[in-house]
């Protein structure tokens, strides 16, 4: 199913929504937090000082075009030193050069962690009936602190970052969702399309919601609006299946028929 074409337009396509993602960072976030974000060889570099979190400082499509190379990395690593970046992560797809990025990474002492799952779907296949009590809708601006809520205790947010969230839950890059028991807002999801290509991300549930089948709603719901706007593909990325670690949003997204492209691991660098 992931092509060599399909894979180079998947991380182009990360590449420009993780582009758009930052550039929406409030003027005062920015100021407080420092973000950068940079270009070396066909590689995009995030990085926020002020974090330790690996999700934020990143490097993402490194060789997705067949542009990595040792001085590449080198400059990448100089470049993390230069933000006083403590940690950062590499995460390598299966691209053109993606053994000998594992060998240059390693032999500077990154260390290799488990990764994600990159899951890939025929956009234009029928979407399957999901059965569930619970309503699934596009919201707005009116429910974005409300979706905030619900981010913030699935996963947890630094209030430094919740104004980002909320700039990001308004702008028209995405298309956010939202599953009610009655009016009560239980779980959300996003979506963002561009190039025929169309990302699932942004999901969370609610603790006491969990297993009601909000989240293959959401899905559902996503995998429709994609299909009416000609999407040819829809694609995730979830946690590298392992042995005692909740697998839940892996098996909702094969249950409506993504398919496991590949592993990509996850190097990790620190000072």
């Amino acid at each position: 199913m992931l092509s060599a074409d399909l894979y180079r337009r998947i991380q182009a396509n990360a590449v420009r929504g993780t582009e758009r993602h930052w550039a929406i960072i409030p003027p005062l976030v920015a100021k407080r937090l420092r973000p950068q974000v940079v270009h070396v060889a066909d590689a995009l570099l995030t990085m926020l000082p002020k974090s330790d979190a690996l999700r934020l400082n990143r490097v993402i499509a490194l060789g997705h075009r067949g542009e990595a190379s040792e001085a590449a990395i080198d400059e990448i690593v100089a470049r993390y030193r230069a933000a006083r970046v403590k940690r950062f992560s590499v995460l390598v797809g299966p691209g053109p050069q993606s053994k000998a990025i594992g060998r240059w990474l390693e032999a500077r002492d990154f260390a290799r962690t488990p990764g994600y799952s990159l899951l890939v779907r025929d956009a234009a296949e029928p979407v399957p009936r999901v059965e569930t009590t619970l309503r699934v809708r596009r919201y707005g601006p009116a429910l974005v602190d409300r979706a905030l809520d619900i981010l913030g205790e699935a996963f947890g947010m630094a209030p430094s970052r919740r104004e980002w969230a909320k700039a990001a839950g308004v702008s028209r890059d995405y298309e956010h969702y939202m599953a009610f028991a009655g009016t009560t807002g239980v779980a959300v999801a996003a979506l963002r399309m561009h190039g025929g290509l169309a990302w699932l991300g942004g999901a969370a549930t609610r603790t006491r919601w969990r297993g009601r089948g909000a989240q293959s709603a959401l899905i559902a719901a996503r995998l429709r609006s994609a299909r009416r706007a000609g999407c040819a593909w829809a694609w995730s990325e979830t946690s590298e299946p392992l042995r005692g670690r909740p697998d839940g949003s892996r098996r909702n997204l094969t249950r409506l028929g993504f398919e496991q492209a590949c592993v990509e691991p996850i190097y990790v660098w620190e000072a």
